[in-house]
């Protein structure tokens, strides 16, 4: 996942186990130390933009820069520092400087609770966020929280939290941490929505948030499949319901990955496989490394004709598994375009309970189509009417369902 938001973060897939592949930080009084008084061999007096210099192996940090900003900071400024604050946010800036915005520096409180939110329980308002064209945007409430009855809706921009006003410099992780709380505590989200004139002001009451992943409804022998996360636990709930539908004789498959904003890899991997043969790709990873993920075996409904719902809250591993299919399966594919979360992000534990999550690559579909920005694109483009009842959606992807069941006589 990754970064799912509550919110979870931005919803990223996320490769388990986890590589590490930058273990430690500067402790923050050893850093200090070094980071001011350590010099090159020769002394002197090191030039501003001078940052490191390497002598016999070590590491030498030189930032004389940002040590004047330091210094004049505690000489002169009105009211209290805390020290580790400041150092906190001069990481999380120089992070932030890299330009992306799913490449974030989180400090242990923030890496604490999103490490919960992966693991499928949390307290919040149930809402997957992510940024689109700069703007902090709801993927998508989670199916009964809060936020959905609420009234929160898929692409409602968040401008602002208790009337606190979010702006460019604001992070994803800043949003959550501002929207997380107590159970039984309130928070207003003021969005912008398309339609409305003005921005709403949302109340929303704090609840628990456990994410039960995949369900199941078998009727007239169609097994409607959603998933409305990719948790550590969702390929094993998945494979349980795939194995009930089988033994229910099922005849067709509607897998829904509608509002479904991301997770591991791994389970978007693992449930992709389970409709199309071992060793078939299931998506390309293209970076640093280029890299293909293929399909584990146990493909237990390859032999059930299939169809895929998404729309524009469907992102990340969801759009993997949907692009799988689509290519892999032809698998219709109704709906609305997904949200085009395309970017892989490595997930590093720092030393202090910190962490790292720093984009490393894009995805790419296994005709090589690129995920990111571009999203999926509908077989059958069909829009929800929110003003009805009816699942329009749901309706259309049965439709299709059938044609491939009964196809027409020549």
């Amino acid at each position: 996942m990754l970064q799912s938001a509550d919110a979870a973060g931005p919803s990223v897939p996320a490769r388990r186990p986890v590589r590490i592949l930058l273990s430690a930080v500067l402790l923050f009084s050893l850093g200090i130390f070094i980071g001011r008084y350590l010099l090159p061999a020769g002394g002197g007096t090191p030039a501003a933009l001078k940052f490191v210099t390497v002598q016999e192996g070590e590491r030498q940090l030189i930032f004389p820069t940002f040590w004047e900003a330091w210094d004049e900071l505690h000489a002169n400024f009105i009211n209290g520092l805390e020290d580790e604050k400041l150092f906190y946010g001069a990481v999380s800036g120089m992070v932030r400087a890299a330009g992306d915005p799913y490449t974030v520096f989180s400090p242990p409180v923030e890496t604490k609770q999103f490490e919960e939110t992966i693991a499928g329980s949390f307290s919040g308002v149930g809402i997957e966020i992510g940024m689109r064209q700069g703007l902090v945007t709801v993927i998508a409430p989670l199916d009964g929280s809060p936020a959905e009855h609420a009234g929160i809706l898929e692409g409602d921009v968040i401008v602002a939290i208790n009337k606190e006003a979010l702006n460019q410099e604001t992070t994803i992780d800043e949003v959550v941490q501002k929207i997380r709380g107590e159970k039984g505590q309130e928070v207003t989200l003021t969005v912008v929505r398309q339609g409305e004139a003005e921005p709403l002001d949302i109340a929303i009451v704090r609840d628990t948030i456990a994410v039960e992943s995949v369900r199941l409804n078998l009727t007239d022998g169609i097994a409607h499949l959603e998933i409305t996360n990719f948790n550590s636990d969702t390929s094993q709930q998945f494979t349980t319901a795939a194995r009930e539908a089988v033994r229910q004789n099922a005849r067709g498959v509607i897998l829904d990955l509608r509002s479904n904003p991301g997770g591991f890899l791994d389970s978007a991997v693992e449930v992709a496989s389970r409709f199309i043969p071992k060793g078939t790709i299931v998506v390309s990873e293209k970076g640093k490394v280029n890299r293909d993920y293929e399909a584990e075996g146990s493909d237990i409904l390859q032999a059930l004709p299939t169809v895929v719902l998404v729309n524009g809250g469907s992102a990340s591993a969801s759009e993997i598994v949907a692009g799988a299919l689509q290519d892999q399966r032809q698998a219709p594919v109704v709906g609305t375009k997904t949200f085009g979360k395309g970017s892989v992000q490595e997930f590093m534990k720092l030393s202090d309970g910190s962490s790292l999550r720093v984009t490393v690559a894009k995805w790419f579909t296994p005709s090589g189509r690129s995920i990111n920005e571009e999203g999926i694109e509908p077989t059958v483009v069909i829009e929800q009417d929110r003003e009805t009842e009816e699942d329009e959606q749901l309706l259309k992807a049965r439709e299709e369902l059938d044609n491939l069941l009964n196809p027409p006589s020549a």
